[in-house]
């Protein structure tokens, strides 16, 4: 099985989290976030054991919409209100904290994709890293700094898909 970059993980832990969170607290399941011995991070409904703790979920909660008293007759905006601010003072405070929670997971997730790439420029050196002793045959060699600029690449598209996330979060 090929293993996905942990924003890949964690983008699908979101879309699963939006749709199952509810039944998964229901049921008094926990959700837990397992670190392998490669830094890689899975997502799992299960303790892993070593490496792996509970995260911590904030429940969700769902408001539904005031009906409206707005004929259905008329302009499009009729009898609306089309004031921008109005929608951001409808907000709670538990819409708040949910958005802080995101952008707390997110910059996290940030710091360990930066270090990630720190570490696999530091192991790259500008495409002459160092032969290890079982790469006598040069492919082998070839190879692995395929694999680095490989990775290297998937790993700065991870930093910028975080970085826009949380500027879009920001707002």
């Amino acid at each position: 099985m090929v293993k996905q970059p942990a924003v890949q993980h964690f983008l699908v832990l979101i879309a699963f989290g939006v749709l199952a969170l509810p039944n998964v607290q229901a049921k008094g399941s926990e959700m837990f976030v397992c670190t392998g011995s490669d830094g890689v991070r899975t997502y799992q409904n299960s303790d892993g054991g070593a490496g792996c703790v509970p995260l911590n979920l904030n429940p969700i909660t769902v408001v539904p919409a005031p009906k409206s008293s707005v004929p259905k007759s008329g302009s499009f905006n009729s009898g609306r209100n089309t004031d921008s601010g109005t929608a951001y003072d409808r907000r709670t405070a538990s819409d708040f904290n949910a958005k802080d929670d995101r952008m707390k997971i997110l910059q996290e997730e940030l710091r360990i994709e930066e270090s990630k790439l720190k570490s696999l420029q530091d192991e790259y050196k500008n495409g002459q890293p160092d032969r290890l002793g079982e790469e006598r045959n040069y492919q082998k060699y070839l190879d692995r700094v395929a694999r680095l600029e490989q990775e290297i690449m998937v790993t700065n598209d991870n930093i910028e898909i975080l970085k826009t996330e949380l500027i879009r979060l920001s707002k």
